[in-house]
């Protein structure tokens, strides 16, 4: 189904009023040739893709936030054949089409579709900047080498979303790939389902000549007077001499005639950030009960610390998400004022948020996230053993009745502070004996 959607935000990082970049400098890193993943009305279409039954039928998806006078944030292609529009008020598109659907934004299902989007393209490229809800670019530079020409690249990156998205999604994302963000996004714009749009450098220009003045990231209000000059294509920008257009719009009119002839390539910046742990739990049947979920995040907790990539690293920041039963999402974000590798540590401030702000309805499934860590834990488990020169060995290959100096360092602090050894040992007495009590005996651990 082909959405019908709003002039798209500037991509990340391109300069206007919503950001800054300079000229691609080879000093820093990033990657030239960039990219661009973009699915229109990502938000929209999710909500579609979980309730089928509406694709045919005219669909708006509400605003976010509260209020008495909510307007309509993205609308179908349906709803807008009958005149309604993103931007209009509940009132004004209902009596355009009394048919209208109306849905509820669901903030954290977009974000968390939004992070597979990202963890799917970083299995492809080390350099990935996302730029916003259904927007990825992705730095190619010598990725010739491992995955191909370009149209390969493009299939492959096709093949790894749809690992993590239905086809209906993968099917309506747009392609372009071009030298820097700019022209990868005016390309992706371009394209349409199925068909990238490849740009050469040696065609980047020409390609970016025929492209209106609306593709500009730069202030709204000097599209407005170039239009009103008569001034609509980016061809007719470059026929104009510098000076002119650096008399009518100071700085921002160099950068629109840089822009516009190709010669401002801004890079893929890499995104500097830990992988996250994230692992879920499914319910046999919707929990509306707190203890049934406290005991799910209690294991979840336990499954997500026990995990070998959040070994040696504290936990910071954690986020709790929760599908609810029919319709609808509920997330939590807490930042721990100290980093802790302990679970009841961190499932406490947990549990106080989820007091306050309990899940509206019962709970279908439950995902824990690890999205920050902390310094290396400063905890050592006591059968780890070292070496003098501080390498460590194996548990497996200590000796039978070996201690390790660790176990021996840690009962010498006990009986400093309580005056004796709290700890024993488990020794056999008779371990045929048809009474449990003879089997073993418990002696003063003393090493």
């Amino acid at each position: 189904m082909t959405q019908v959607y709003q002039e798209p935000p500037l991509p990340l990082g391109v300069e206007g009023k919503r950001g800054r970049n300079p000229s691609f400098p080879t000093s820093l890193p990033g990657s030239r040739q960039a990219l661009c993943v973009w699915l229109p009305t990502f938000e929209l279409r999710l909500e579609l893709v979980r309730a089928p039954e509406l694709d045919a039928t005219s669909v708006a998806l509400l605003s976010p936030g509260e209020g008495t006078r909510r307007t309509l944030w993205q609308v179908s292609e349906r709803g807008a054949a009958a005149g309604v529009r993103p931007g209009q008020l509940i009132s004004q598109a209902i009596s355009l089409c009394p048919s209208l659907n109306l849905l509820a934004p669901d903030p954290p299902h977009y974000d968390a579709a939004q992070e597979e989007m990202v963890e799917a393209l970083m299995e492809l490229s080390p350099i990935v900047e996302p730029a916003g809800r259904g927007r990825v670019f992705v730095g190619m530079d010598g990725m010739e080498r491992l995955h191909g020409p370009p149209m390969r690249q493009v299939r492959i990156t096709l093949q790894a979303l749809s690992r993590v998205f239905p086809h209906p999604l993968v099917a309506a994302i747009r392609v372009g790939r071009a030298s820097g963000k700019f022209g990868a996004w005016v390309a992706a714009a371009r394209a349409k389902s199925g068909m990238p749009v490849l740009i050469p450098d040696a065609q980047l220009s020409s390609f970016l000549a025929s492209c209106p003045v609306s593709v500009l990231p730069v202030d709204p209000l000097i599209i407005h007077r170039l239009e009103r000059l008569g001034i609509t294509t980016l061809k007719k920008i470059i026929s104009l001499p510098e000076p002119a257009l650096v008399g009518q719009f100071g700085p921002e009119g160099r950068k629109a005639l840089e822009w516009a002839k190709g010669r401002r390539v801004d890079p893929v910046r890499p995104l500097h950030r830990p992988r996250p742990i994230r692992v879920s739990l499914d319910f046999p049947s919707p929990a509306g009960r707190t203890e049934a979920i406290h005991g799910a995040l209690s294991r979840l907790l336990e499954k997500a610390l026990s995990r070998p990539a959040r070994r040696g690293r504290s936990v910071h920041g954690l986020r709790l998400r929760a599908r609810l039963e029919g319709r609808g999402s509920w997330s939590m974000e807490t930042i721990l004022r100290e980093p802790t590798a302990q679970k009841e540590a961190i499932a406490f401030p947990l549990k106080a948020r989820m007091a306050l702000s309990p899940p509206p309805r019962a709970v279908e499934r439950l995902t824990v996230e690890i999205f920050q860590f902390g310094p290396a834990s400063s905890q050592a488990g006591f059968f780890d053993r070292k070496e003098e020169d501080r390498r460590e060995s194996g548990g497996m290959e200590l000796e039978e009745g070996a201690i390790p100096s660790s176990l021996r360092e840690a009962v010498k602090e006990l009986k400093l502070k309580l005056g004796h050894s709290p700890l024993y040992r488990v020794v056999e007495v008779d371990p045929w004996s048809r009474i449990p009590e003879r089997r073993h005996a418990l002696l003063n651990f003393e090493p």
